[in-house]
């Protein structure tokens, strides 16, 4: 089951960083139209929220991996990134969308529920990346 922990965490870890880091970055700087790059991206961002619940569940169910044997809260660790970006999904998102639709994609509310949602990806992403560095040391 190690083996099939160290994968999902690789495939999770990467698609987060990819989506984020790269992909996201990349619509709006090749594509003409922002509202369509947000479009897009947003949707990529909404199947990641939707696949990492399904990764974090398989990695619960999996158990916490090496090391985590008679610590219950260990197991619960790929939770984090999953709530994260939920949170981020579910919770700002409209509120972001709000803000676009009533004050425009340059307005304060627009920017500062922008900068919530940008760091709950980056908390879900340092955190999965931590887990499988942690996993791949400790297998070590």
């Amino acid at each position: 089951m190690t083996l099939a922990r160290r994968l999902l965490l690789a495939l999770w870890a990467g698609a987060l960083v990819t989506v984020g880091g790269l992909v996201a970055p990349t619509l709006f700087s090749i594509l003409p139209d922002r509202h369509m790059a947000g479009f897009i991206a947003g949707e990529l961002f909404r199947r990641l929220t939707l696949g990492s619940f399904v990764v974090a569940l398989a990695l619960v169910l999996l158990g916490g991996g090496a090391g985590a044997v008679g610590r219950p809260a260990q197991r619960l660790l790929p939770l984090v990134p999953a709530v994260s970006l939920a949170v981020s999904e579910y919770g700002v998102r409209p509120l972001l969308e709000a803000a676009r639709v009533g004050a425009g994609a340059g307005s304060a509310a627009f920017v500062a529920w922008h900068g919530v949602s940008s760091l709950l990806y980056l908390v879900a992403t340092v955190v999965a990346v931590w887990l499988l560095v942690r996993e791949l040391k400790r297998a070590a």
